[in-house]
């Protein structure tokens, strides 16, 4: 919305400039004697589509293999919530000494998360993604305090389930938001 607006303050002879970030975020702004870019400039006078291109930075094979580990792995720490969702379920309904199992696993949880954090900012992954990551971290790190805190404040340790509630439903968002920047990717390459 903010774009049309700046956009349609434009005189006639105005040349712009945009230029997408990469990260969800496009910048625009005249273009001045200091500022000449290539096919980055957008000529408000003519019509034809061709000039009004916008220049995509090729991604390095680093990223792009981290893009799709990231992708993998949080499917992963997905169904690893549901694995540990278990182990609580047997331990809550068949046999208490499934409790070892569930406190272990959860150091597995602990270090995907940590993985996924680094791996939003090796693969140059959008700011929000990359809260969304961070976000995930400190559940995690919530998920462990709440199970840890003494019996006086109990009802603070309620909070547990709840906030692996959250967690999986913030993973499940990730797999969403990170399955729809994919496929705009995909989008834009086969139409430029």
């Amino acid at each position: 919305m903010l774009f049309k607006l700046a956009v349609k303050r434009l005189r006639e002879e105005d040349t712009v400039v945009i230029v997408d970030t990469g990260d969800g975020i496009i910048q625009f702004g005249y273009e001045s004697e200091d500022l000449k870019m290539s096919n980055l400039s957008v000529d408000r006078k003519e019509s034809k589509a061709e000039d009004r291109t916008v220049e995509r930075t090729a991604l390095s094979p680093l990223v792009v293999v981290a893009r799709l580990v990231f992708k993998a792995a949080v499917k992963i720490f997905a169904i690893c919530i549901m694995i540990q969702v278990f182990l609580a379920g047997l331990a809550v309904f068949w046999s208490p000494a499934q409790w070892a199992s569930h406190t272990g696993f959860a150091r597995l949880l602990i270090l995907v998360s940590i993985l996924l954090l680094a791996l939003s900012f090796i693969a140059r992954l959008p700011l929000s993604l990359r809260m969304r990551s961070a976000g995930l971290f400190g559940i995690i790190i919530l998920i462990a305090v709440s199970a840890k805190l003494p019996s006086g404040i109990g009802y603070l340790s309620a909070l547990h389930p709840v906030l692996a509630l959250l967690l999986f439903f913030g993973t499940v968002s990730l797999i969403q938001k990170t399955d729809v920047i994919t496929k705009q990717k995909e989008s834009a390459k086969q139409s430029g």
